[in-house]
């Protein structure tokens, strides 16, 4: 049976670190151990010590990024965090339709910098077209990254079980949902849950990409809104320093910036102003 020891673990966290800048604590271990196990089996055996060598010596993009979907971690909810969408509502989107704040060419773009399975960029979409008057002429597109293969295939599919769908109030499903007809035969009767497609009115104000959030941020920006909720836990002090430093660059004067609920700058030095919990301004 294949085994993860603390050593070849350690060797997996070194990799991990100096490609996505991740943090691996111990604590960890068994979780890892259990998802490469798997991942083994499922691919015709072996050991995680031979795997863990071919990823070492010549690995390609692809199964560095298979790895990285093994020890990453996809949670996600429609309108997480509802604080932070009421602050945008009442600090960005109120006063831009009553034109008491503008943005240049009346261009908004928000970034998703952890998009996951895409319930984030397409609450941000969902809001924006709620909260702006079409008639005003807004230009407004959000960008929705990850590194993960697996999320960013279903952010793209945009396609979601009832479960999924839990922080949609019945008046958004009903307006930004579609309801997904199963194919016929045996496994469509088989599917317990209906499922839900994202209309197009919201698909398309989202472009999907991938993005290393330690690799420089080339042609992105600036940006009015940044969300990066729920990511700095996985990096150790100076790599969130750095990449916040990053994400202050990329974005307008005085554009939100958003973390995790129980995320925070402080003790970072970076030159974001505090505005309210896990909130901060450009």
């Amino acid at each position: 049976m294949s085994t993860l020891t603390e050593s070849t673990f350690k060797r997996i966290a070194e990799l991990s670190r100096r490609r996505w800048g991740l943090s691996l604590s111990e604590r960890k271990l068994p979780l890892v151990a259990n998802r490469l196990s798997a991942h083994l089996r499922k691919h015709g055996g072996g050991e995680i010590e031979d795997y863990v060598q071919r990823l070492e010596r010549n690995p390609t993009e692809e199964d560095m990024l298979v790895l990285f979907d093994l020890l990453s971690t996809n949670v996600t909810s429609f309108f997480r965090d509802a604080a932070h969408f009421a602050f945008l509502e009442r600090e960005l989107y109120t006063p831009l339709a009553r034109s008491t704040i503008a943005v240049p060419g009346r261009r908004l773009r928000l970034w998703s910098g952890a998009c996951s399975t895409g319930a984030e960029p397409y609450s941000m979409a969902m809001q924006a077209i709620e909260l702006l008057p079409s008639a005003m002429g807004f230009d407004v597109k959000v960008l929705a990254t990850d590194l993960s293969n697996s999320a960013l295939d279903a952010c793209r599919a945009a396609t979601y079980t009832d479960a999924q769908l839990t922080g949609l109030s019945p008046e958004r499903r009903a307006r930004f949902m579609d309801k997904v007809t199963p194919p016929s035969g045996a496994a469509a009767s088989a599917r317990a849950e209906p499922m839900w497609r994202v209309k197009n009115e919201v698909r398309k104000l989202v472009e999907i990409r991938r993005q290393n959030l330690v690799d420089p941020y080339h042609g992105l920006g600036p940006f009015d809104v940044v969300f990066l909720r729920n990511v700095m836990i996985y990096f150790d002090r100076e790599t969130r320093r750095e990449v916040v430093t990053r994400m202050h660059a990329v974005m307008r004067p005085g554009g939100i910036f958003a973390v995790g609920s129980a995320e925070t700058l402080s003790g970072l030095d970076v030159p974001f102003k505090n505005s309210a919990a896990s909130i901060y301004l450009r």
